[in-house]
């Protein structure tokens, strides 16, 4: 970390870590998941998967409470593990899991937290929040396969507009979140991936103090836009959700 000024910080980090597969994905047995009305198949030969991160921030801290943060970064895959889907037979559905041999994601972050008693001092207990991402991502698997990670959007949005009035201990907060399509499950030479569509989603909570301020009591309320979620074959690699996806 290096501090140009004491509001200004410029960071360089690298690290190391590992994903370890859950107890049921080493499992070699299939077990039946309501969600996905098919089976899913776990794989005893599956491996961890290691994680060379690289990340270079520059960080602004304009008062208390209050940041902007600009960085980019570089993640590494070495064996990550993916969910394929794999049509056994007619309207038999299972899916399995496997590891591919290399992925390499990179990207860029912007984030910020403000008060907006710059506007009117009468919203001196608002603030708004922001957190958008922009991420590359290729597996390296074989010559001809060029697609992105099973499960990594291309885009992230975060937004948010928080309510606190620390006298009495109320507080709320209105989060939006979207992220860009992504694969779902990976696909094979005869049955092409299964994507998800961009969905807003949109949370409202409220919390209140209680107790002297030993106790908190909150009431939340999940995606209050309600939007269907779609999922598809993009059978005409439009990279868009439409009547002939």
């Amino acid at each position: 970390t290096y501090k140009p000024d004491s509001k200004t910080n410029v960071r360089l980090s690298g690290t190391q870590t590992v994903v370890r597969p859950e107890f049921r994905e080493l499992s070699p047995f299939a077990f039946y998941d309501f969600e996905l009305n098919a089976q899913v198949v776990g794989n005893n030969q599956v491996r961890r998967t290691k994680i060379t991160n690289l990340d270079l921030r520059y960080e602004i801290y304009p008062r208390g409470g209050e940041l902007i943060t600009v960085g980019v970064f570089l993640k590494s895959f070495k064996d990550p593990l993916e969910y394929y889907f794999n049509r056994t037979g007619p309207a038999t559905n299972t899916f399995n899991i496997a590891n591919s041999n290399e992925a390499l994601a990179f990207g860029a972050e912007f984030e910020f937290r403000k008060k907006l008693d710059f506007i009117n001092k009468a919203l001196r207990n608002f603030t708004i929040t922001g957190n958008m991402s922009y991420i590359k991502s290729r597996v390296k698997d074989t010559v001809a396969l060029d697609r992105p990670l099973q499960g990594q959007s291309p885009y992230l949005i975060n937004a948010g507009l928080q309510y606190d009035l620390e006298k009495i201990g109320l507080s709320s907060t209105l989060l939006f979140n979207q992220i860009g399509r992504r694969i779902l499950f990976v696909g094979n030479e005869a049955i092409s991936d299964i994507w998800e569509n961009p969905r807003p989603l949109l949370d409202l909570q409220f919390a209140k103090k209680i107790l002297k301020k030993k106790g908190e009591v909150k009431i939340n309320i999940s995606d209050v836009l309600n939007k269907r979620a779609y999922f598809y074959h993009d059978l005409d690699k439009n990279e868009k959700f439409g009547k002939s996806s």
